[in-house]
């Protein structure tokens, strides 16, 4: 176990160094993540002109896509790309009969980005939106500890659906639009594009029976008080078994996906 994480660590700063050798991943970041404030906040100024909506208020749907936007740049991978990247150039072979395992390699490497991108990005970001807009603090404490326990095992969940996602690159001549469809699910029943209490009932309760929602909605719905703390043990056990049925849905095509890989190899 010592040796994997002095491994990950090792991953995490190289990748860490290349991506400060870019001072234009840093500004372009900043400059995008700004503008994405701006745009949201006159766009919802604009539909608030009206007054509330579903209950909601402009501050709390702002404060929804500030604090989740922090909370996605750790879920939201990328392993598509990096899996498509792989076999495409042919480095797949060589990295699965590398000492590093694969799996661990490729979360390295995301985590190393998305420690960058949130120190470069999204806490700018989020201190310019509380000194200009003001966030809503978490409804109480016990809601903020709903909020972290949710987060973490959400990360797991959003990990094993992006891992059965992108294990289609193998099957599949192209991969850039794997990254798409990922998005667009998550964008739809996760709510990551718009929060779902502004969706009508029939749509809720269908997002209510995918894992999507048990990702950036669910963490966010404790912290704005959407649920009570006293929910905390129902979502836990929905969030565990999700964990549970798409561990075992990932291990099993990603046997399936080497077997392919042998095939197409010769």
């Amino acid at each position: 176990m010592s040796g994997w994480i002095s491994l990950y660590v090792a991953i995490v700063s190289k990748e860490s160094q290349r991506f400060l050798t870019y001072r234009s991943n840093i500004i372009s970041g900043l400059l995008t993540a700004v503008f994405t404030l701006a745009v949201r906040y006159a766009l919802w100024s604009a539909l608030f002109m009206t007054g509330n909506a579903q209950g909601s208020t402009l501050k709390e749907t702002i404060s929804y896509y500030i604090i989740s936007d922090l909370l996605l740049m750790w879920l939201n991978s990328s392993y598509s790309n990096m899996i498509g990247a792989d076999i495409r150039s042919g480095d797949i072979a060589t990295r699965l009969i590398k000492p590093v395992p694969y799996h661990l390699h490729m979360i390295a490497v995301f985590h190393a980005n998305a420690l960058l991108k949130t120190v470069t990005r999204t806490i700018p970001a989020f201190v310019i939106a509380c000194a200009l807009i003001g966030l809503l603090p978490p409804i109480s404490a016990s809601a903020f500890a709903c909020f972290i326990v949710t987060s973490l095992l959400s990360a797991v969940i959003y990990t094993l659906i992006d891992l059965i996602i992108s294990y289609t690159a193998f099957w599949l001549t192209d991969y850039w639009y794997i990254e798409w469809l990922k998005y667009s699910l998550f964008a739809l029943f996760g709510g990551i594009a718009i929060p779902l209490w502004f969706y009508p009932s029939w749509a809720g309760v269908i997002c209510a029976y995918l894992p999507f929602r048990y990702t950036a909605y669910q963490p966010m719905a404790f912290y704005l008080g959407r649920e009570s703390p006293g929910s905390i043990g129902f979502s836990i056990g929905i969030q565990l078994l999700w964990i549970a049925v798409l561990f075992a849905l990932e291990r099993f095509v990603w046997s399936r996906a080497q077997k392919k890989l042998t095939v197409q190899g010769g």
